[in-house]
């Protein structure tokens, strides 16, 4: 009797995730489905969320991203993705969303000021893993 041994998990991931307090609200275009969630991390390629509704794996979304930003104000910015994977655990759906193109200053300026400011002021590491450019 053999035993199949589990390969252990590699995170192959480009880029680093972020700690993020803020909210998001999903829309499923021309599908009347908005479900709003809490952000449990960011990175330049996605986003990971809570929610009390399952949005749907594979669904084309946009995205509206709400934060207090380091004044204090309210701030929020728009991107669009995909829903890549969706688990449910207890009664909330864990939710992992690719973006379509990374965040930028030109479209999501707020956003952007935001995780410059919340990289540099924390000292995380840049967003890239590899190393290949430090672009903040």
């Amino acid at each position: 009797m053999s035993m199949k041994m589990k390969k252990s998990f590699e995170d192959v991931r480009q880029w680093q995730r972020y700690q993020f307090f803020g909210s998001a609200t999903v829309t499923v275009p021309k599908q009347q489905i908005i479900v709003d969630s809490t952000i449990a991390n960011i990175s330049f390629s996605g986003l990971g969320l809570y929610s009390s509704k399952p949005i749907g794996k594979g669904k084309k979304v946009n995205i509206k991203i709400s934060f207090i930003d380091k004044a204090g104000k309210m701030q929020e910015d728009n991107i669009s993705g995909k829903v890549d994977w969706q688990k449910k655990f207890q009664n909330m759906y864990l939710t992992g969303i690719i973006f379509d193109d990374e965040p930028n200053i030109v479209n999501q300026p707020k956003l952007m000021e935001h995780l410059i400011w919340l990289i540099n002021a924390n000292k995380w590491p840049q967003p890239y893993k590899d190393k290949r450019i430090a672009m903040l």
